[in-house]
């Protein structure tokens, strides 16, 4: 492993000059442009790295960054989404040579742990990561804080003063809602996990702005909120089938409850799309790849976790001068659609 001491040599100057440019110290040690050229180079050449606890010193930061769910971890593991935000969120990281500092969430109910999650000086920025409850009152203990944060989520309504990037959650559903249009549905319904998250309120605010854009009506009794699990999917289908008045399709957001879901479709063997049109989000195709005629919302949890990443770097070197608010667009997949 080369030391400071051989690039020194190799450059024929001061291991302190050699120090001073690859911390990134300006005004201290006085070099020549050509000398800091010469010696990035012998740096690349050699494949040299910073020690991570000299250049903490130096620089007077961790080059950490924490990263804490909405939720239990329990659940997190639960949801694959999941996995894809936090490989793009290592990735990038990585790829500015920083480190991750995952600590589980010791709060229950999906609420946000308080800041003091994190020792003082152990990070120099978090990534929150996950569906913020309309009550999360432990959002403002954040809001106060601080410590440079960036929200992988979508906060209530009446908060812009925080960083955020989200998937675009108004837009899918109205793209879900074009696309069964288009397909000649006119009874078209919607099934939220629950209306206690910002992100499915925004759902049901892009599913009644499309339906109006359509001139179709709203009724609210074909809004259903089910729960998150397979087997509230599953029971939920049976009351579905079991309603005379009900829509001819469906844009079906709760992901993990869609799997219990598809499951009663295909004990009932209903006909997709003859007997009902249906959108649903993220079918993994380990899950749900036995049902075909079905669109597919596709975000992309891991770009998600990249853009999420990306900001808190430019916000780290002041890039950033007030609170921006990034949403990333989703795609439909055709390949087994109506």
């Amino acid at each position: 492993m080369p030391t400071i001491r051989d690039i020194a040599k190799r450059a024929g100057v001061s291991h302190t000059v050699v120090s001073a440019i690859l911390s990134g110290i300006d005004g201290k040690v006085r070099y020549s442009k050509e000398t800091q050229r010469k010696v990035l180079a012998i740096a690349k050449r050699l494949g040299y790295r910073p020690h991570r606890g000299a250049r903490s010193l130096a620089r007077k930061k961790t080059f950490t960054i924490g990263v804490c769910f909405a939720w239990e971890m329990a659940e997190v593991y639960r949801h694959p989404a999941m996995a894809f935000v936090l490989a793009g969120i290592s990735e990038t990281l990585s790829k500015h040579d920083y480190s991750l500092l995952l600590r589980a969430n010791p709060v229950s109910g999906g609420y946000l742990p308080k800041p003091n999650l994190f020792h003082q000086n152990e990070i120099d920025g978090v990534l929150l990561v996950g569906a913020i409850r309309v009550d999360d009152k432990n959002l403002a203990l954040w809001r106060k804080s601080k410590l440079p944060m960036v929200l992988v989520s979508t906060p209530p309504q009446d908060i812009d003063d925080i960083n955020y990037v989200d998937i675009d959650n108004f837009g899918m559903v109205v793209q879900a809602v074009d696309f069964l249009v288009q397909k000649g549905y006119q009874k078209i319904g919607l099934v939220l996990p629950s209306l206690d998250y910002t992100c499915h309120q925004v759902n049901l605010w892009g599913f009644q702005y499309a339906l109006s854009e359509h001139g179709l009506t709203f009724p609210s009794k074909w809004v259903w909120t089910i729960g998150y699990t397979p087997k509230s999917g599953y029971e939920f289908a049976q009351n579905f089938f079991a309603t005379k008045s009900r829509p001819d399709a469906l844009v079906f957001l709760a992901e993990m409850a869609a799997i219990g879901f598809g499951r009663a479709l295909l004990e009932k063997g209903i006909k997709l799309p003859d007997e009902l049109g249906l959108v649903v989000k993220e079918k993994f195709p380990e899950q749900m790849g036995l049902l075909k005629g079905i669109a597919v919302i596709k975000p992309s949890y891991f770009r998600l976790g990249i853009e999420a990443t990306e900001a808190m770097m430019k916000l780290l070197k002041g890039e950033i001068s007030r609170p921006f608010h990034s949403f990333l667009p989703t795609q439909i997949s055709f390949n087994e659609a109506i």
